[in-house]
């Protein structure tokens, strides 16, 4: 080797020494760990996620994204207290901002420890869609609006003889004008648990049956039709019982009507005065009587019970009730509140800045106040001051870049106090990667789209169960029979040691024989079954909404929360959509745990005795609404073989409400090339 190769080869050997003596290895495996536990995260490991963050804190102190993602697989784990601890520590260090303070006070509002804070709700009126507006929709002296599940609506226009369907962002969707025969003046629109449409005419004295598309099935009530007790005079609002009978109010007779929904006449109430709106809610039927200015209560045959609101009311026109159970009455340009318990009024929303006349109002699926002003053409929208302008709850709850740059993300929209967000279209998201605009977006699954359920039976393997081992395995049979066509199914068994005993897909003889062959045993472990049963749910992939069903004989056995607390197991289950409806087999009432647990999840508790069977469990399950939407997007970011930290930030707008979650992913390893700008 001669000397000019051999000073080459130790510089080069100096080089590499130097090299290696600046490489800060602790950050560079903070940096692994920090990926795993993303990954982690977003296959619902949450345990792993935890473990690999912790670790990466530990090889850097000054990882704050590690710590942020630590709170949030601590959130999802179901310890609230540690989230709250672990986004405090980095707000103290200066690295949080305000998306970290507005994670800090949502999750403290709803752990109830500023709730006592909030004071009374005032309702405000937030938006507007006036139909006298340069560019609107020209519709004309609304009389009725009628939220959706969907977050949609419908307004009955009686000067313009149609009956309008807004989506939630106030666009109009459809426009149903009764088929050949038109509406005469159409005040009110009551929906079908078919689907199909009544609408009240007021100019034809008559009710009309209509399908989705608006053509007229059936008339009814008109005096051409035979008259009689069944003729009606200037129908106005309309209400359908739980008993599945059609009220209508009667203004030109002054009374009240029944019809079957097949428009058999059925009764009349007599002597009401001048009744305008109409409400029923669970055994009563309210009907405001305007001149009178009070509201006058039946039972659901007619008989009167009392009568309300008598110094209190001076126009009351439209009814409806809250998700509380509180009476909403539509008095002059006023919306007052009626809590039927204590006999109190109170005003729920002062619209005299903005109204002349409102008739009707209603509770929309997002919590808002939708009320309809009759004479100055237009709907308004009355949201709670604070929700108005502390914004939405957004957050990214899983990333899926398993087809990279294909990447899709499930982001959940709820309100401050954690009510799902119903009706958003894509014009609601704004996506960035780094800032800049994710390609192609589109919206794969809405909330309210999502028709597919995934259950998981959690059966107590108890002795007290077995006594009513026959009855549950018919109940098992049934839900498997209920589930499958529109969902999947797996069990658990809440044993000592609990087992997953099926897994989703599995033949319908095999379930029934495997969700109760674990021996039972008084030593049965309730939360670690419903931990297990979670996880089941949680790692499984695919818009569905989700749901544990208990089998149980209604106690939580002898160490039910020795592992995971009551309130952990509750922050568990709902931290990620998933509710909990315990069935109780024998004559034991339900534990006071569980039911708690039940409606802290949005579920239920249900007697296996009880009518509807399992066919009423799986109907709740389908109705139940969930926070989450499903978007598809390309990625803009190159992912450097998946080593690359790729932030994802997410805007979600509504009227004038929003929010924002700032979360990221990685790409598969694999993946080298970047994508296409």
């Amino acid at each position: 080797m001669n000397q000019r190769t051999l000073l080459v080869c130790l510089l080069s050997l100096q080089v590499t020494l130097l090299s290696a003596q600046t490489i800060d290895f602790n950050a560079v495996r903070s940096a692994e760990q920090l990926r795993a536990g993303v990954q982690s995260f977003h296959r619902g490991f949450f345990n792993d996620a935890w473990v690999s963050l912790e670790k990466a804190i530990s090889y850097q102190p000054s990882n704050s994204l590690a710590q942020l993602w630590l709170g949030r697989a601590q959130w999802k784990s179901g310890y609230e207290q540690e989230a709250l601890r672990t986004w405090k520590q980095v707000l103290d260090s200066g690295k949080g901002g305000p998306l970290v303070r507005d994670w800090v006070d949502v999750l403290t509002l709803r752990r109830g420890l500023g709730a006592e804070l909030a004071g009374p709700s005032t309702w405000v009126v937030s938006s507007e869609l006036d139909g006298m507006a340069a560019g609107a929709y020209p519709f004309r002296r609304p009389t009725s609006v009628r939220p959706r599940p969907d977050g949609s609506f419908w307004v009955a226009a009686f000067g313009s003889n149609e009956v309008l369907h807004f989506d939630a962002n106030f666009r109009l969707a459809e426009t149903l004008r009764g088929g050949l025969a038109g509406f005469d003046r159409p005040y009110d629109v009551a929906e079908a648990p078919d689907g199909t449409l009544f609408v009240s005419e007021y100019g034809a004295n008559r009710i009309s049956r209509c399908n989705a598309r608006g053509d007229k099935i059936a008339t009814f009530g008109s005096a051409r039709d035979g008259g009689g007790n069944g003729a009606l005079l200037g129908p106005q609002y309309l209400a359908v019982d739980r008993r599945g009978y059609l009220w209508v109010t009667d203004w030109g007779n002054a009374r009240v009507v029944r019809f079957t929904l097949d428009g058999a006449f059925v009764q009349a109430i007599t002597g009401v005065g001048g009744p305008t709106g109409i409400a029923a809610y669970e055994d009563k039927l309210y009907v405001a009587d305007r001149p009178g200015k009070r509201i006058l209560v039946y039972d659901l045959n007619g008989n009167p019970l009392a009568s309300l609101g008598e110094g209190v009311l001076q126009e009351p026109e439209g009814l409806s009730f809250s998700p509380a159970g509180t009476l909403l009455v539509a008095d002059q340009n006023r919306i007052l509140e009626c809590d039927l318990d204590r006999e109190t009024w109170s005003v729920r929303g002062d619209a005299s800045a903005h109204a002349r006349r409102l008739v009707q109002q209603a509770t929309t699926v997002n919590g808002d106040l939708l009320a309809a002003d009759f004479d100055q053409n237009k709907i308004l929208l009355l949201s709670d001051v604070t929700s108005l302008y502390s914004g939405l709850a957004v957050r990214v709850d899983r990333v899926n870049a398993v087809k990279f740059p294909e990447v899709y993300a499930d982001i959940s929209v709820e309100n401050r106090y954690g009510r799902p967000v119903a009706g958003l279209a894509l014009a609601n998201f704004i996506l960035t990667e780094n800032r800049a605009p994710v390609q192609a977006p589109v919206l794969v699954a809405a909330n309210t789209q999502v028709k597919s359920i995934d259950v998981v039976l959690l059966v107590e393997r108890s002795p007290a169960l077995d006594a009513s081992l026959d009855d549950a395995r018919q109940a098992a049979a049934s839900l498997y029979g209920l589930v499958t066509p529109v969902g999947r199914l797996a069990s658990v068994s809440a044993s000592e040691r609990p087992l997953r005993e099926d897994d989703f897909g599995q033949a319908r003889l095999r379930f029934q024989r495997d969700s109760f062959q674990t021996a039972a045993t008084a030593a049965w472990r309730f939360d670690l079954g419903a931990r297990l049963a979670g996880d089941t749910l949680i790692t499984s992939v695919g818009a569905a909404r989700r749901a544990v069903v208990f089998f149980t004989s209604g106690s939580l056995g002898q160490r039910p929360f020795s592992t995971y607390s009551l309130l952990e197991t509750a922050a568990y289950l709902r931290n990620s959509s998933i509710a909990f409806y315990p069935v109780i087999f024998g004559t034991q009432p339900a534990d006071e745990d569980l039911a708690w647990l039940a409606g802290a999840t949005g579920g239920r508790v249900f007697s296996a005795s009880a009518p509807g069977g399992m066919q009423e469990v799986v109907r709740t399950i389908q109705a139940r609404l969930g926070p989450l939407y499903t978007i598809r997007f390309n990625a803009v970011t190159p992912p450097d073989f998946g080593d690359r930290y790729i932030p994802l930030e997410v805007q979600v707008t509504v009227q004038k409400a929003s929010g924002r979650d700032e979360a990221g992913y990685y790409a598969p390893a694999t993946t080298g090339l970047p994508s296409s700008r």
